[in-house]
């Protein structure tokens, strides 16, 4: 499913700085040890590169190069099912009740809807299920390309209505994600999973093996510009070829634990991890090998990213 409104952005080209789309990639697949029904694919060349989200910082170019500041929520985010919905109740919720600890005398939401307080209200006293304040009917493509009803949040101002701006006490970025961290929560518990599943790609398809049996297969790879539909290839910029952002100490299989889990599940990451565990352990410089060949397929841009660090350019 598309995340993004079909023809959501005419852009330009690619920033010249970004990696060509595609490049070999290295897999490692394992059976779910909880269900023999279950296989995981996972993208070793992602999983083991340096990325990190650069939102907030010189090196986010935004997708809109005419509104860079609010990154990549500038077109509102489609929730994906029910669950998706209510755990963003939830968060509201709890970030009314948190009003009064936000970093201004109106919480913790900059653009929040003067009619939040009477949703809430009319919800518990059950006398109807309004539509959120927060979200509008839009639609998405099927799997077959015909569009249906989705709910997302509303752009404000030029962004999702979540995305707090600069001048704002708290400061720029999410609202649901500042509540979260200054509560000590999870922000995979607090935000819709288009959201927290970027930089992560999760697809799921059930398969016949050759011998008939049917099996379920996850497979988690790079959340790249394709992965957002018609639109992605429409953005000015996009994060996760630029060398610029895969400058982080830790790869990615360690700096987004709670969301591979939350995705695969806890047993199935520690297969994960130990797989990855390994293949640092085994090379030299993070994933090269002692006779100086590759021991995978190292993202073109964490590559680009540490030849320019070893160089001395900033």
């Amino acid at each position: 499913m598309n995340q993004l409104h079909p023809r959501a952005g005419r852009g330009t080209a690619p920033s010249p700085a970004e990696v060509a789309p595609d490049f070999p990639r290295e897999w490692f697949e394992f059976t779910d040890p909880d269900d023999p029904d279950h296989t995981i694919t996972c993208d070793l060349t992602w999983l083991l590169s340096t990325y990190s989200c650069v939102f907030g910082t010189d090196a986010c170019r935004g997708i809109d190069s005419g509104n860079p500041d609010v990154g990549c929520c500038g077109h509102g985010a489609f929730l994906c099912d029910e669950d998706d919905r209510d755990r963003l109740t939830k968060t509201v919720r709890a970030m009314e009740a948190d009003a009064g600890d936000g970093p201004s005398e109106s919480g913790w939401w900059q653009n929040r809807p003067k009619a939040v307080t009477a949703w809430f209200r009319e919800i518990d006293s059950g006398t109807g299920e309004p539509l959120e304040p927060w979200l509008e009917w839009d639609e998405l493509d099927d799997e077959e390309g015909n569009p249906e009803p989705a709910l997302k949040t509303p752009v404000v101002d030029g962004a999702c209505i979540f995305a707090n701006r600069a001048g704002w006490p708290g400061g720029a970025g999410c609202a649901l994600h500042q509540w979260a961290a200054a509560h000590g929560v999870d922000h995979v518990k607090a935000k819709p999973d288009v959201c927290w599943q970027l930089p992560l790609r999760r697809l799921e398809a059930y398969e016949d093996r050759p011998d008939g049996h049917e099996i379920l297969r996850t497979t988690i790879t790079e959340y790249d510009r394709r992965g957002w539909g018609d639109g992605g290839e429409d953005f000015d910029w996009y994060c996760t070829g630029d060398p610029g952002a895969h400058g982080h100490a830790d790869a990615i299989w360690k700096s987004h634990r709670s969301e591979l889990v939350e995705l695969i599940g806890e047993a199935c990451y520690e297969i994960l991890a130990d797989h990855c565990r390994a293949r640092e352990s085994a090379g030299l410089a993070g994933a090269f090998g002692p006779s100086g060949y590759p021991l995978l397929a190292i993202h073109p841009a964490t590559r680009a990213a540490r030849e320019g660090l070893a160089a001395g350019e900033v």
